[in-house]
């Protein structure tokens, strides 16, 4: 047991300890910005003056010691032809005689020490830096005194590595030469290596002020960088890229990015969906699969566009604009598009809803009014005459939903009813359905929201066209018979005004007041989307008829287009 512990203990030891070396690492790893470009260019510069300056300093080198390897051979073989040189040598001549042309030939091509020696090795004259009798090893000489050769040679010389140049001393006896001699010139293999230490201390030099201003212009370079990424890292570019993806995939509005010069850079899958695109098309103008002028205008527009709607292909898109502005200039648009079906059908379920509410509210308040009536009758010990109020009241309930439930045989018409009758016994108005009215259950294609929608509007415009009139009748009728299906509300009010016929379907138009004027239009809308149609009358007595003729059939009414 003690031994399993210990081995635990070390096992968690061992993750810990690597859990905070990935911690480390992730940390070296997301440095900033600008201490990566001043580490990536200090590498850089680094890396290409090492190895200019190693490139430099060797072909330097064998370009001096080449240059002297030629400076000697030409000297030397200069010297070798001067008759001072020649006579000197055959005839053992004194330093006096050849010295001052040695030294002046030394002083020329800068060498280290100049040699005239005739074949036993005697100096038959001398220049350098250190005066001496020494002479040369024969080895040295070898070639030029037996073969006659010009060479050069690198060999040392005092302990100093040095470099020769050895050309021989040919005697001209009439009928034949002979080498009598050798002339050598020095070059002290230091003094040139000290040469190139000094040009490449110069290009060091050089190297130090690109690399000062290699980093100075890297500095400015990462905060220049730093300023157009608004001062973000390249991870956090990162993760708000794949975070600003997962975003717009996930939205189902449609968004779409269009460039500057007319080029989609960026479109999400709703997008797609809505224009029917399949394949990919960023980088692509935008000419080239909006078909629809009008909607391509207005995504090339340079005004903001706010809800309005656009026919493209078989749906209507309700689509917002928004220029993308850059220092005063127009850079770019970002567009959205929504499908107006969808939001008709969260329109369509929020009027159920209040549709709903608004019943059980008239049917609450109207039968709270009536139970305080009976309870202060009951108070009062009026017994008979709370007996006679219940017997009217359940006749009345009865015959409504006697009539409803025997006339009428569609459950979601008889459901707008029983509200409309509850709404009208609290406004106090009389709302009758004609005995005549007849149906049967509706065609699938006929929806509640709809219905919901053409009654419930027709039906609340009738309750307020007679709510400050004397006479308080709405009537209601259906019918089914043939291939359409008739619905007419009648009511007792002033009826259409003279000159706003035209007007009485446009979206906003109302006598009633602001934020009004959508319940015919939306009416007209459903009516034809359900291929009908509705029209409407003044009446005699001065009050309106509104009558929707619904096909039970849709095809039966294109048809008779």
């Amino acid at each position: 047991m003690p031994g399993t512990m210990h081995a635990n203990r070390l096992e968690c030891s061992v993750n810990t300890c690597a859990i905070k070396e990935f911690i480390m690492l992730q940390k070296l790893l997301n440095v900033s910005l600008q201490v990566k470009i001043l580490g990536l260019i200090i590498f850089l510069l680094l890396l290409v003056i090492g190895l200019l300056s190693f490139i430099v300093g060797y072909l330097e080198r064998e370009e001096d010691v080449k240059q002297a390897e030629q400076i000697a051979l030409q000297t030397a073989q200069t010297l070798s032809y001067i008759g001072t040189i020649q006579q000197a040598v055959k005839e053992g001549g004194s330093y006096e005689e050849t010295n001052p042309i040695v030294e002046r030939m030394r002083d020329q091509v800068d060498a280290s020490a100049i040699r005239i020696e005739n074949r036993e090795g005697e100096l038959n004259g001398y220049a350098g830096d250190i005066i001496t009798n020494q002479s040369s090893p024969r080895k040295d000489r070898y070639r030029s005194l037996v073969f006659g050769s010009t060479y050069v040679t690198q060999t040392e010389d005092e302990g100093h590595k040095v470099l020769k140049g050895i050309a021989p001393v040919l005697i001209n006896y009439g009928d034949y030469k002979k080498v009598g001699g050798t002339v050598s010139v020095i070059f002290n293999m230091e003094t040139i290596q000290s040469k190139i230490a000094s040009d490449i201390r110069k290009m060091v030099y050089v190297s130090c002020i690109v690399f000062i201003v290699g980093i100075a212009g890297s500095y400015f370079l990462a905060r220049s960088i730093r300023k157009d990424t608004h001062g973000l890292e390249p991870y956090e570019i990162g993760a708000l890229y794949r975070e600003r993806n997962a975003i717009l995939q996930s939205v189902k509005e449609g968004i779409l990015s269009i460039s500057q010069n007319g080029r989609i850079t960026m479109m999400n899958h709703s997008a797609r969906v809505l224009l029917d695109i399949s394949e990919d098309i960023e980088g692509i103008p935008l000419t080239s699969f909006i078909l629809s002028d009008n909607l391509r205008k207005a995504l090339q527009s340079k005004e903001t566009i706010s809800n309005q709607e656009f026919h493209y292909k078989d749906k209507i898109l309700i689509v917002n604009t928004q220029p993308i502005i850059e220092d005063g200039e127009q850079v770019g648009v970002v567009a959205s598009f929504r499908d107006k079906t969808e939001i008709k059908k969260m329109v369509d379920a929020l009027s159920e809803v209040r549709q709903y509410s608004e019943d059980l509210r008239a049917q609450t308040h109207e039968f709270t009014n009536k139970l305080y009536v009976i309870l202060g009758m009951i108070q009062l010990g009026k017994y008979t005459e709370v007996i006679k109020l219940i017997q009217e009241e359940t006749q009345l309930q009865e015959h409504h939903t006697e009539f409803l439930f025997t006339n009428i045989n569609d459950d979601k018409v008889q459901a707008i009813l029983l509200g409309k009758l509850a709404k009208a016994s609290e406004k106090k108005i009389d709302f009758k359905i004609d005995e005549e009215s007849a149906m049967m259950p509706l065609p699938g294609h006929i929806g509640f929201s709809p219905l919901i929608i053409i009654l419930g509007n027709l039906i609340d415009n009738a309750f307020e066209a007679v709510a400050d009139s004397k006479v308080k009748e709405v009537t209601f009728f259906v019918t089914d018979i043939g291939n359409d299906i008739i619905f007419e509300v009648e009511d007792s009010g002033v009826g259409i005004k003279n000159g706003t016929e035209d007007k009485i379907f446009q979206k906003g138009f109302s006598g009633k007041g602001e934020n009004r004027g959508y319940g015919l239009t939306n009416v007209k809308e459903e009516v034809e989307l359900l291929g009908g149609s509705v029209e409407w009358t003044n009446t005699q007595a001065g009050g309106a008829i509104f009558t929707v003729i619904l096909p039970k059939r849709p095809e039966d009414y294109t048809e008779k287009i």
